[in-house]
């Protein structure tokens, strides 16, 4: 017979917890294997033939090629001229390269590109004019230049997506190290100077303030552990999709947790610091009241785009029917919605709960005031002076067939800004004159948000224009006109960016470009940025950058050239005087800031920390009082 087991002998099972960070996960240098993965869950937002050539749109489209100028040819480890894909790698094969307008019609009369692979002609035009190579023996330029290889390294990958390749790979050589410090900031606010052996970090020098130590302080007696959890490398697959063993993926950490770990539950902490239905939740995503997510209270993305009554999303049925045939709602596959499923597939018997986005927490309006702080104490601002300060947001465009309306991002951005004006105006004080403004990163200039007379900077503040509008002096605006400020506008303008907790590429290049002048692009025919400065030299160059990712800029009349009015000839180019942008007697400096994660221990990390820890131990405690749901499910 058995021995009876007394109650006294019975352990109480401590539940397991596993704690997953989202990152954005770029590699720190160059690769261009995470790129698919990560345009994967903005494929919802690009017009249809955007993403032709691999699995999402299918067609037979081409590879890539670039004859490496002096940074690929660095970057790549070869020799200046060598033919190269977007992996960096020497093309050997036997096809020519030459220009994708050769395929156009009526170059193609057969036009068999423009059928099999892109029967919409706008990806194609884009495709055509945004990359260039120049051919080593004749010098000659080459417009979208690729190879008509069957078995070239680029089929089966999304033209739009090798391009974009190339992008990232001159950026990555412009910037400090060459790299992207994104990722090493995540980890060690994940887990300080314990980062896993298979990241291959260092340690730093001082063990910074980090979620795994602050968590386990106030919530001793639970079982915690943490991994990391990658937007670029979501599932254990190689750019093509076949089946690869990532070790930094998130089916990896999943599994890892599940299987390895023993969870019994995990608690998704989100990258972005406000959610957003592309980048968080996708079409079918609803809070812990079981309330739809978007841009309409209580509705989801989806029941937004489908009801063509609500002013938001497509405006006709058959905007709508477009819509719905080329974009399918099982095709967005937002972050969120992947974890769910990869845990879903996994062990469906796993607890799995979401976290609140960091800014919807205290901690973080106090990390931005912090960082407005330090940033006058740090280029030691006079408190007579005039000053404006910009919180950036990330920017968003409606998309294709204006679908994103209905996206959450609008009302949790204007949320934000809301409480964070009232925080900085209530607990900042100034002698000079000073006010808070927000502006958007990207989308929010003419190519996305159009302007005309009677409205020179259209329905959304850009960063650019809130610079341009903000500085002494004279500038370039979006319609070709020479603009002229006087000399008693702003002295400084501080830009924070509130809508990325690390260095990314949108800070770190997309914020550097809003310094530019207008200049005229004869491709799109509009005045745009220009991205670098009198010599040439990408305003997010790593000579731009201090060692905490902040960016100083005086606009004294000397740098940023600019011809106003239409380019209709080279000759309107060389016979017109150039506007330099700002003022030679009283320049204003512009400060664009590091990110939250640049700084080292300070009020700025301590702040952010708090506001994660919070957000943790708050999905946590409503899980166990509300037993049987799924938060965000």
């Amino acid at each position: 017979m058995p021995k009876k087991k007394s109650i006294g002998n019975i352990k109480k099972h401590v539940e397991k917890i596993g704690v997953l960070l989202m990152i954005e996960g770029f590699d720190e240098h160059y690769k261009f294997d995470g790129l698919v993965g990560f345009f994967d869950h903005l494929f919802p937002a690009f017009p249809k033939g955007f993403f032709a050539g691999g699995p999402l749109e299918g067609k037979t489209c081409y590879t890539l090629i670039h004859y490496a100028n002096h940074g690929e040819a660095e970057t790549c480890g070869v020799v200046e001229g060598t033919p190269i894909d977007a992996f960096g790698n020497e093309y050997k094969g036997a096809y020519s390269v030459h220009s994708l307008l050769s395929h156009l019609p009526p170059d193609d009369l057969s036009a068999s590109f423009c059928i099999d692979c892109y029967p919409d002609l706008l990806p194609a035009v884009i495709l055509s004019v945004g990359h260039s190579t120049v051919a080593p023996l004749t010098s000659e330029e080459i417009l979208g230049p690729h190879v008509d290889d069957p078995n070239g390294s680029g089929i089966g990958i999304a033209d739009f997506i090798e391009m974009a390749g190339f992008k990232f790979m001159k950026q990555y050589f412009h910037l400090p190290n060459k790299k992207i410090p994104s990722t090493r900031q995540y980890l060690e606010f994940l887990y300080g100077n314990d980062i896993p052996a298979h990241f291959g970090y260092s340690p730093s020098t001082s063990n910074l303030t980090n979620i795994k130590h602050e968590l386990q302080l106030v919530m001793p007696h639970h079982n915690f552990v943490f991994r990391i959890g990658s937007e670029t490398y979501r599932r254990n697959r190689d750019p093509y999709g076949n089946p690869k063993k990532i070790a930094h993926s998130t089916e990896t950490a999943i599994h890892e947790l599940i299987h390895e770990e023993g969870v019994d539950r995990i608690v998704v902490v989100p990258n972005s610091v406000i959610g957003a239905n592309i980048v968080c939740y996708g079409p079918e995503w609803y809070d812990k009241n079981g309330q739809g997510i978007s841009a309409i209270p209580g509705k989801t993305f989806k029941e937004c785009v489908e009801d063509l009554t609500n002013g938001l999303g497509p405006k006709t049925q058959q905007d709508l029917d477009e819509y719905l045939i080329n974009k399918p709602w099982d095709m967005h596959n937002a972050p969120f919605s992947e974890v769910k499923l990869i845990v879903e597939q996994t062990d469906p018997t796993v607890k799995l709960t979401f976290a609140r986005p960091l800014a919807e927490f205290e901690g973080f309006e106090w990390a931005v005031l912090d960082i407005l702080n330090y940033t006058i104490d740090k280029y030691r601002i006079p408190r007579e002076a005039s000053l404006r300060v910009v919180l950036a947001e990330h920017g968003m465009s409606g998309g294709w067939k204006n679908a994103l309306e209905c996206d959450c991002y609008f009302r949790n951005t204007s949320d934000l800004f809301r409480r964070l004006i009232a925080r900085i105006e209530s607990n900042f004080s100034w002698s000079g004159k000073w006010e808070v403004v927000y502006g958007g990163n990207e989308c929010c200039e003419a190519e996305h948000d159009p302007i005309s007379e009677d409205k020179p900077f259209g329905d959304k503040w850009s960063v650019g224009e809130r610079i341009d509008t903000g500085i002494n002096g004279q500038y370039v605006n979006e319609l070709g006109r020479t603009v002229d400020n006087g000399t008693d506008n702003f002295d400084y303008i501080i830009i924070i960016p509130i809508f990325s907790m690390t260095d990314v590429f949108d800070t770190l290049v997309q914020l550097r470009l809003t310094l530019g002048n207008n200049i005229y692009d004869r491709t799109t025919g509009i005045y745009k940025r220009d991205e670098n400065d009198v010599r040439g030299v990408p305003h997010y160059d790593a000579e731009n950058f201090d060692d905490e990712y902040f960016t100083l800029k005086v606009f004294n009349a000397t740098d940023c050239p600019s011809v106003p009015g239409r380019m209709d000839s080279s000759e309107h180019e060389a016979n017109n005087p150039r506007i330099y942008k700002g003022s030679s007697t009283n320049p204003t400096a512009v400060i664009i800031t590091g990110t939250f994660l640049s700084f080292g221990n300070s009020p700025v990390r301590n702040h952010l920390t708090e506001a994660g820890v919070k957000a943790i131990i708050e999905t946590i405690q409503e899980k166990e009082m509300i037993t049987g749901e799924v938060l965000h499910d």
